[in-house]
C-alpha cells in the first residue's frame, strides 16, 4: 500500500518498530530487554503482528513460531500499543515507595 504525501511523493507506510519498545519472556518480567535484543524470528513476528490492522481484541502476548512467548512491558509505538496489552516490567512493584 503506497500513499501520496502532501508534496505529491509516494511513500510506503513505516514498517520499522521503535527500538525503545521493551519486551520480556512470558512470565519472566525480570528478563526485560529491548526489541533489538530479541531473536530475529521473534522480532519478525512482532513486526508482522504490529502492522496488522487492528480489528480484533488486543493480544496478551506475542507467540513466535519458534515456541517463545513475549510480553510487551513498555512501548511508545502506537502500532504495538494498539495490538498488545502492556504488562508491568521489573520496575513495577519494586522500590517500596507507595503513594499512600
Amino acid at each position: 500500500m503506497i500513499e501520496k504525501t502532501s508534496r505529491g511523493r509516494s511513500e510506503r507506510p513505516k514498517s520499522a518498530l521503535r527500538p525503545d519498545t521493551a519486551v520480556a519472556p512470558g512470565g519472566a518480567p525480570d528478563e526485560e530487554r529491548y526489541v533489538t535484543a530479541m531473536p530475529g524470528c521473534c522480532l519478525r513476528s512482532l513486526k508482522e503482528e504490529a502492522l496488522v490492522e487492528a480489528g480484533e481484541r488486543r493480544r496478551l502476548s506475542l507467540a513466535c513460531g519458534c515456541g517463545r512467548e513475549w510480553w510487551i512491558t513498555s512501548t511508545l509505538d502506537e502500532r504495538v500499543a494498539r495490538r498488545f496489552v502492556t504488562h508491568g516490567g521489573p520496575r513495577v512493584g519494586s522500590g517500596g515507595n507507595s503513594a499512600a
